[in-house]
């Protein structure tokens, strides 16, 4: 039997692409037995095959790392940094527990005093229309406003002789004023300055810098002297929030 040279190159078409069906399943074979020989990417879809690509090139740690926030980037690649990021946050979680406790003592060290004032001026006596009155060492009398009281005022008043002096209701006053006032600044100390540091050193996106950091500490110890608070050590409870976290747990939005 005799081919002409159409027939021929159809033949051999046919033959090729049955050699090349055997080799493909020999391949897969292979790849499915777990006997890689490199040739699997042909079987896989482009995203597989980029996938795959980036896998080898070392893409695909750079992708990972991408999924990490800038916090926990820099947490995890700059030891320095971190070491200055711990020592901080501890810093500052010692910081917070000391004022909430100074904070705890202010607000009952406040009470008693609006409590003791609260019972001096039970025990004042009062004109007709009920405002308490005061004595003062030299017989001067004034009403709780700080106002003195005239003499035909004074006439009409109804003395036991164990009423409070004056000098005591102000005393008792001013007091209460220093204790509010102290309240007040641990309260802002708290909120404006450690809460602040708090939520610039949780900041996912946009981490502090290192110069940042070192302020912050600065402007703790600062504040703490100014306010005179105190870290006893031996009554801070160890919080877990005050030690740094592991960097996926920094770094999560959603924590």
């Amino acid at each position: 039997m005799s081919y002409d040279t159409h027939d021929l190159r159809g033949i051999f078409k046919e033959a090729k692409r049955e050699l090349e069906r055997r080799e493909d399943e020999r391949d897969f074979a292979a790849e499915v037995s777990g006997i890689s020989n490199g040739k699997a990417a042909r079987f896989l879809s482009a995203e597989d095959r980029e996938k795959r690509r980036a896998e080898h090139t070392g893409e695909g740690e750079r992708r990972r790392n991408e999924s990490f926030t800038r916090l926990q980037s820099l947490l995890a690649s700059n030891a320095a940094y971190a070491r200055l990021y711990n020592d901080t946050f501890a810093l500052l979680g010692d910081a917070e527990d000391a004022t909430d406790r100074a904070i705890a003592k202010a607000q009952v060290s406040l009470e008693e005093a609006q409590a003791q004032l609260e019972q001096t001026l039970s025990r004042a006596a009062q004109l007709p229309d009920g405002t308490r009155v005061f004595r003062d060492a030299r017989g001067q009398v004034w009403n709780e406003r700080g106002e003195p009281v005239s003499d035909l005022d004074t006439a009409a008043i109804e003395w036991r002789g164990d009423e409070p002096a004056y000098e005591q209701f102000l005393e008792e006053r001013e007091s209460v004023t220093d204790r509010a006032k102290r309240l007040e600044a641990l309260h802002g100390y708290r909120i404006d300055t450690l809460g602040r540091i708090r939520d610039r050193m949780s900041d996912q996106d946009n981490p502090p810098s290192e110069r940042e950091m070192e302020g912050w500490k600065v402007e703790i110890e600062n504040g703490m002297r100014q306010h005179k608070i105190e870290v006893n050590m031996a009554a801070t409870s160890p919080i877990p929030d005050q030690k740094m976290p592991s960097v996926a747990s920094i770094a999560s939005p959603d924590l």
